[in-house]
């Protein structure tokens, strides 16, 4: 909220620079207006550096309108000239100052519109009402109240539900089931099969037949 505050004080400032500017430019005095274009974005970036002020997520579409307005301002007092007959001749090298400085106004304001605005937060240190349940309950054990302001460590330790070991230790035995029964973990999965085991008598009775013929 306080910063909210700020952010809208400071925009007094360019708010009054553009009145400015534009009173300016409406009497004809073009150098007072380029004056005020450029005092006015300044004077805004002082106050939020010496305010501390976060920067507003528009500010890259700020800085492209104020570049626009000193474009302007040095168009008109630069890059326009009137003749003996009372003609308007365009001058080429107040034209080209103007157009660079609308480059880089824009370019700079883009900048500034890609890169995200992070405004810093205070962490909470907040409880929950079951935490604070806990800090009352270590009070009491201690024989402290609970508005003393005697800074302590209070270290409280949070027990498992036994729903939750009960799930784990079910897991845990699937898993041991499974990883028994698993074929790599199986020794008869990559046995012979019974047709390549002979009976050692009979292999014998089959020798000694060939040996009598």
């Amino acid at each position: 909220m306080k910063n909210d505050v700020k952010s809208g004080v400071g925009y007094i400032i360019p708010f009054g620079a553009i009145i400015g500017f534009f009173t300016a430019l409406i009497l004809g005095e073009y150098l007072i207006s380029i004056v005020i274009a450029i005092a006015g974005i300044l004077v805004w970036f002082l106050y939020m550096v010496v305010m501390e002020s976060s920067p507003p997520s528009n500010l890259g579409n700020l800085i492209i309108f104020f570049g626009v307005l000193l474009s302007i301002g040095v168009f008109m007092g630069f890059g326009v000239s009137q003749n003996m007959w009372g003609g308007v001749e365009f001058v080429s090298e107040g034209s080209l100052f103007a157009l660079v400085i609308l480059f880089f106004s824009v370019l700079t304001g883009m900048l500034f519109r890609g890169q995200p605005i992070i405004q810093q937060t205070n962490p909470s240190y907040d409880l929950n009402v079951q935490e604070k349940k806990w800090v009352e309950d270590a009070l009491k054990n201690e024989g402290q109240s609970s508005s003393s302001s005697d800074p302590r460590v209070i270290v409280v330790k949070q027990e498992a539900n036994s729903q939750d070991k009960e799930d784990t230790t079910a897991k845990a035995k699937g898993l041991a089931q499974e990883a028994a029964t698993h074929q790599y973990n199986n020794p008869y999965v990559y046995a012979y099969p019974p047709e390549y085991y002979y009976d050692e008598d009979d292999y014998e009775d089959d020798y000694e037949d060939d040996y009598e013929e």
